[in-house]
């Protein structure tokens, strides 16, 4: 079985230089946690970006994350 980890850099990875929502990276891994499992990611060398984008609601304010794999940089080919 694949880890959380690898679940959702699997998912990041289907979708080159798109953004992907966190409830879709939640529903692909398992996590409940995705935004820990990015970080994850991160320290391991993964380049992964983040928006979040604010939208009103009837309920207030929401707030959506959205997450993008990008390419490695040249010198860390």
């Amino acid at each position: 079985m694949k880890s959380q980890n690898a679940l959702i850099l699997q998912a990041l990875e289907r979708r080159p230089g798109e953004w992907v929502g966190l409830p879709t990276l939640a529903k692909a891994s398992g996590s409940l946690s995705p935004a820990t499992r990015i970080s994850n990611l991160r320290e391991a060398g993964y380049r992964i970006e983040n928006k979040q984008e604010r939208i009103r609601r009837k309920c207030g304010l929401v707030v959506i994350s959205s997450y993008r794999l990008n390419p490695p940089l040249e010198d860390e080919l």
